[in-house]
């Protein structure tokens, strides 16, 4: 089972991706643990937990950000047209493909 946090500004996005992307990776039985935070929330303990965090576009260029992160895991932005839909199925594959596993269920090439 990997990781993967889910990070935006207030919280608010990434939860609304949370409970979606959980059912979509459970449905698919796909190895995938998804967790959500605010940017503020975001801490040292929490990142070590993390195999991946997955980053709303709004702060994935955000100097505050990468100085937080830095290179205790592997990060990247969630692409827009992913986020703009707030579309778990494709945040599912993903995920896969950033972690460089295709399970059957999400072998579809990203």
């Amino acid at each position: 089972m990997k990781n993967v946090l889910l990070v935006c500004g207030q919280g608010v996005s990434s939860h609304l991706f949370l409970g979606e992307a959980k059912r979509v990776a459970e449905t698919q039985r796909v190895p995938l643990h998804f967790s959500a935070t605010s940017l503020m929330e975001v801490t040292p303990e929490l990142l070590a937990e993390q195999d991946l965090v997955l980053l709303a576009p709004q702060v994935a260029y955000q100097a505050k950000m990468r100085a937080k992160i830095g290179d205790q895991v592997q990060t990247a932005p969630i692409p827009n047209d992913i986020y703009g839909w707030l579309n778990s199925q494709a945040l599912v594959k993903y995920a896969c493909h950033q972690l460089n596993f295709a399970p059957a269920a999400v072998a579809v090439a990203y």
